[in-house]
């Protein structure tokens, strides 16, 4: 819910607008580097795209991750607590769809109504108030553009406000109230993700290449049984652990 644009962001020189904006109006131009996507499910993409993300942009204490659980957080039907790359906000409500193209499709019905304020992918950055950061909407879907640029964006913002905790509050709103509660949400989140990162890494790596379930060409590698099995065990322990993840309200 990256709702607020930091103004006064400078661009490199050499960046021009997309052809098609996907929002209103902006002070920041900032096209990611996507880096060759690779192929995990949907449990797996944004784990790995925020701890990529983390890692190029130095935060500290995993703090993205944490803000994608409390944006984006869900427990799929095995059980997994994950970042969920085809949630999309509208109006208050978190969505989560089982594909990419259906979040899409969800969007694109939403903008034709007239909704602007929609918040996509792993960190729910806002379409009106973003409508540069991505040159369309399967770009803003991508979890390792999304991430990237939420962690472009928090980095702008520690920069203006002096410290990573008021940075954190204002990526989710300019009111103070609310940006606190989004700070205390994030922080529980934050002490779970800590506890949790065994977990967290073994589901970024995703399933295994190698063995007899090969995917097919083109398709996401599937998770074995033993492998879900494996990790709906550990989900369930840390789901058990004294504080656990604080996960949006969804429909």
């Amino acid at each position: 819910m990256a709702a607020l644009l930091l103004a006064g962001t400078a661009a490199a020189a050499d960046v021009k607008p997309p052809a098609a904006q996907i929002g209103t109006w902006s002070t920041a131009l900032y096209a990611p580097r996507v880096l060759p996507a690779r192929s995990l499910p949907p449990e797996a993409a944004c784990i790995d795209a925020i701890l990529a993300a983390e890692r190029e942009a130095g935060v500290a204490d995993h703090m993205l991750l944490a803000m994608g659980f409390t944006e984006a957080g869900r427990m799929t039907a095995d059980r997994l607590f994950t970042v969920w790359p085809w949630t999309v906000n509208t109006e208050g409500a978190s969505r989560y769809f089982p594909t990419r193209e259906e979040a899409i499709a969800f969007v694109r019905a939403a903008q034709a109504r007239g909704t602007r304020s929609i918040d996509v992918g792993c960190l729910q950055v806002n379409l009106k108030w973003h409508p540069d950061a991505f040159p369309d909407l399967e770009t803003a879907f991508d979890p390792r553009a999304n991430a990237r640029y939420a962690a472009r964006f928090l980095g702008d913002l520690h920069r203006a406000q002096g410290s990573l905790d008021a940075a954190i509050a204002r990526y989710h709103s300019a009111q103070s109230e609310r940006g606190a509660a989004y700070r205390e949400r994030v922080g529980g989140n934050r002490r779970w993700v800590a506890g949790a990162m065994d977990y967290l890494k073994t589901l970024a790596a995703g399933p295994q290449a190698a063995g007899p379930q090969a995917a097919a060409p083109g398709a996401l590698p599937a998770w074995g049984r033993a492998e879900l099995g494996r990790l709906s065990f550990l989900s369930s322990l840390y789901a058990n652990a004294a504080v656990k993840p604080l996960l949006p309200a969804a429909e």
